[in-house]
């Protein structure tokens, strides 16, 4: 979640807002987040670029304490983004998971098996795969 959370700061600090937060009840039910398609590669790509390379250089010459304080001020919340944190974890959606699908030989002909992007899907991949594997001459 904090990962996240540096990549929306770094978002945020990209000029000409690229991204924003907007939100007019005063709850807050109805933030949303308006991020400017058409700066994607102009400013999205280079806001993160300069993030992880800067990240990067910390980790590379063994900058430890200059990669913490860096990771903790992206990650540090203020007061404004504490009260959005209630109305985020109410609409938190589970993680999507790709689920690889599995094919097969038979004769000549090839099939694919595709499974549902859930963990059964997943663990249901695995054990067809391995009778797939097994059953290899």
């Amino acid at each position: 979640m904090r990962a996240r959370y540096s990549i929306l700061q770094c978002f945020l600090s990209a000029p000409d807002n690229f991204v924003s937060l907007d939100s007019t009840t005063e709850d807050h039910s109805d933030l949303t987040i308006h991020l400017d398609r058409s700066k994607i590669r102009s400013h999205g790509f280079k806001a993160v670029e300069k993030y992880l390379q800067e990240l990067h250089i910390y980790k590379a010459s063994a900058d430890v304490n200059g990669g913490v304080a860096l990771y903790d001020k992206m990650t540090s919340v203020n007061d404004t983004m504490a009260k959005f944190r209630d109305v985020v974890m109410s609409k938190k959606q589970p993680r999507k998971q790709f689920v690889q699908a599995n094919t097969t030989l038979n004769g000549d002909e090839v099939t694919i098996k595709e499974y549902e992007a859930t963990q059964q899907g997943l663990i249901q991949s695995w054990l067809d795969r391995e009778d797939i594997v097994g059953a290899a001459p």
